[in-house]
């Protein structure tokens, strides 16, 4: 099922400069969802606070060619951090560009929003002591892309999943996405998720990954519109997967690329769950965070901003730039 009137496909894609990719100007925000249903999917929350403290590892970056509204890197970091920090037993610490052997070794969590620098052999190696001695991971969008193709196999050891230069392919999400709903991290949701966002496909892929949510793709790259189902492709891709990897869990998605989906009240469900699934907690510490900034005077939760205009995008390193450590 697509979502938008097909008079929509008929508009211009607005023009863009190199330095400032819009790719699907047609996406907008989906409607704003009752405070009510996402209590439903969300089900009984206990008060009970996380087992023991959590340090969490926001890793983020910069975007040099993308439109404000995606991979805005740092203000989705500034967003999130804000909302885990409200969590009891709960430090964030943001990193730039990628984490350190010691960062990686006083923390249970590390997200990655960001595209990522290349990695040294040893960095390699520590993300994947990381993972195997009990950490957890959530990858998100940009995160799952590294270049050659001999950098997207190492990555997809440790996430799962990965770009393959000269293979994979991204493109607008037309339809709702399948879900694994019998999994605790989509738990209360029906057989389809709704998002409007952008992913990858035709990835590396791991055999041991378990895939969580998939949907059929459309035309790839920079999309005019919606189409109709009969054009979308007869496979599915995935668009949400997990990885076990000696006692860790890692969490990826490739869909992320639109601010307004960190608004999202569903997508929230599934992240902080997703969070708490790596480190092997209960999700309900998290859950107060799914509508926390979002919800309006009539209990109705989300954004209508698509956010395509806000200033202040970052798309430089940061002045005081953290050179990722190879040791």
């Amino acid at each position: 099922m697509h979502y938008f009137f097909a008079a929509i496909a008929m508009l211009p894609l607005i023009s863009t400069t190199s330095m400032s990719y819009g790719q699907h100007e047609w996406q907008e925000p989906k409607p704003l969802i009752a405070l009510e249903k996402i209590k439903q999917i969300i089900g009984p929350v206990e008060s009970k606070p996380l087992s023991k403290p959590i340090n969490i590892l926001w890793v983020w970056g910069y975007d040099e060619h993308h439109r404000p509204g995606t991979h805005d890197y740092l203000k989705v970091r500034d967003l999130f951090t804000g909302l885990l920090k409200k969590v009891p037993k709960v430090t964030v610490e943001p990193v730039y560009g990628f984490p350190t052997k010691a960062q990686l070794d006083h923390s249970q969590l590390a997200v990655f929003y960001l595209h990522l620098p290349q990695l040294s052999a040893m960095q390699y190696a520590n993300f994947q002591h990381f993972i195997r001695k009990g950490g957890g991971v959530v990858a998100l969008h940009e995160t799952a892309i590294m270049r050659p193709a001999g950098e997207g196999k190492k990555l997809a050891n440790c996430l799962g999943m990965s770009w393959d230069e000269g293979r994979s392919d991204w493109g607008a999400i037309f339809e709702d996405v399948t879900i694994k709903k019998d999994h605790e991290i989509f738990k209360g949701f029906p057989n389809k998720f709704r998002v409007v966002d952008e992913f990858y496909w035709n990835l590396n892929q791991r055999k041991d990954i378990e895939v969580l949510g998939s949907v059929r793709t459309g035309p790839s790259k920079t999309s005019r519109g919606p189409i109709p189902a009969s054009k979308l492709s007869k496979e599915f891709s995935p668009v949400f997967w997990t990885l076990e990897l000696g006692q860790g869990r890692v969490f990826g998605t490739t869909l992320g690329h639109n601010t307004f989906s960190y608004y999202d009240p569903e997508l929230r469900i599934i992240l902080f769950r997703a969070m708490a699934w790596s480190i092997k907690e209960k999700p309900d510490p998290f859950m107060n965070l799914v509508n926390d900034g979002i919800t309006n005077a009539s209990e109705m939760v989300g954004t209508t901003e698509n956010m395509r205009d806000w200033k202040g995008k970052l798309r430089k390193p940061p002045k005081k730039k953290q050179t990722p450590e190879a040791k």
